[in-house]
């Protein structure tokens, strides 16, 4: 499942990255632009936005849509979960910040580029050719663990 986040929904779009979900986030963008996305690239389109709801696309059902009622990320991810019954689980497979598929990389090839703690220490490593950033399991990992075993949780 794919989905698009309005301008109001970033840190559920950054979360649902973390499950592995495709999410675009354009901050930037105007309602006309975020309706042709969703609907052109065929992704569930993910608002706060109440008077989104009024536009056409949206009553007449050609747009598929969650209206996100809570103001709270993680209340948002639940109710993403439950709603369209999609897993939440730590998926890390994509950039947080982009939404590019992350790279597999070879541990010798960062050496340089990591922590010299986090080189001995991790074994995996991920690359986003798009943000040149680099991601691996570290304590942040058990954090957002943590975070998915609350929303499961509740």
């Amino acid at each position: 499942m794919k989905f698009i986040a309005d301008i109001m929904l970033g840190k559920l779009a950054r979360y649902l990255r973390m499950a592995g979900y495709d999410v675009a986030y354009i901050n930037d963008i105007d309602d006309s632009k975020f309706i042709k996305i969703a609907r052109n690239e065929n992704r569930t389109a993910l608002t706060r936005d109440s008077l989104m709801l009024a536009r056409r696309e949206f009553k007449n059902g050609t747009l598929k849509f969650l209206y996100i009622k809570d103001d709270k990320p993680l209340n948002q991810l639940k109710q993403v979960g439950l709603d369209l019954a999609v897993a939440l689980k730590p998926n890390l497979v994509r950039c947080l910040k982009c939404n590019s598929l992350l790279l597999k990389v070879k541990k010798e090839f960062v050496r340089d580029k990591v922590p010299r703690f986090v080189y001995k220490t991790s074994q995996t490593f991920l690359f986003c050719k798009n943000c040149d950033k680099y991601y691996w399991r570290g304590t942040h990992y058990n954090k957002i663990e943590n975070i998915f075993q609350k929303v499961n949780k509740e």
